[in-house]
Parts: C-alpha cells; sequence; structure tokens
C-alpha cells in the first residue's frame, strides 16, 4: 500500500478548519483535521512532494520526514499543525487497513466510556492569536442572512 496524494479542504467557520484526505493506491482513504487554516493548505501541499510512493504505514517514519521538512517553516505551531492533520489521517488508515480500532495500535484501550468535549472557540479564548485567525462571522452566514461581507 502507497501513498498517491493528500489533499485538504477548509472549512469557513468561526475559524478556517483544514481537513486533511490522504488517499492510498489501494483505495483506503484516511483523514484527519487540523486547525488555524490560513497557510496550511500550502505546507500541505508541499508534503505532495514527497509523501506519495510512500508506506501510509510507516507513521513515525513519515512524521519524522514532516518535520525534518519543515524546519524552515519553523519548529512551531503551524508545521506541526499541517503534520498532526497528516498523521491522524494515517492512522485511520492504518485502522482500516488492519480491520482494527487505532486505540489498539496506541497501547490498548484504557477505558471503555468517555467523556465527550468539543470546543469549537466560538468565544474569545484564543484572543492571543493574530487577527487572521481570530473569531469571525463566516461569509456563507452573513449570506444567508442578506448581509455582505466586508
Amino acid at each position: 500500500m502507497r501513498i498517491t496524494k493528500i489533499e485538504t479542504a477548509v472549512i469557513e467557520s468561526n475559524y478556517d478548519w483544514t481537513i486533511v484526505k490522504v488517499h492510498t493506491d489501494n483505495g483506503l482513504v484516511g483523514w484527519g483535521e487540523a486547525f488555524v487554516a490560513p497557510g496550511l493548505t500550502a505546507l500541505l501541499r508541499e508534503f505532495n512532494e514527497f509523501l506519495p510512493g510512500e508506506d501510509p504505514r510507516d507513521v513515525d517514519r513519515l512524521c519524522r520526514l514532516m518535520r525534518t521538512a519543515t524546519v524552515a517553516a519553523g519548529q512551531a505551531s503551524m508545521a506541526y499543525h499541517a503534520i498532526s492533520g497528516v498523521e491522524t489521517a494515517l492512522w485511520d488508515i492504518v485502522g482500516k487497513a488492519a480491520g482494527l480500532p487505532i486505540y489498539q495500535f496506541l497501547g490498548g484501550k484504557y477505558r471503555e466510556r468517555i467523556r465527550i468535549y468539543a470546543d469549537c472557540h466560538a468565544g474569545h479564548g484564543l484572543s492571543s492569536l493574530s487577527p487572521v485567525v481570530m473569531p469571525r462571522v463566516p461569509t456563507w452566514l452573513l449570506e444567508r442572512q442578506g448581509k455582505r461581507a466586508v
């Protein structure tokens, strides 16, 4: 099994969310998600230069390759957001290929039930971030309300 390509889609919401889709030559697709979209799609596009042809089950080695490839981008959040989106998609492929839940590859099941937590950052909890990634009303919602984006 080999990676054939990586695709991204940006979901416009209160923040932009980047969905990562990793394709393989045997038809399996892995899905991941990365936060903070501006610039992420360009960085993820660069991964298409060296990840196709690689075995998606070799997660640790591929993560090292991505870290090495992004060293010029800075070993900070943007690079790690991109890498985590791809890594999540790779683990999705690993689980699908083996027909097993991913927790089997990450040390086993710890408990039967977990509390669900979700945070869409609807408030101002991330106010220290750049204005580029600050919460905003999505364009599609403004249009639905008959308003124009500024």
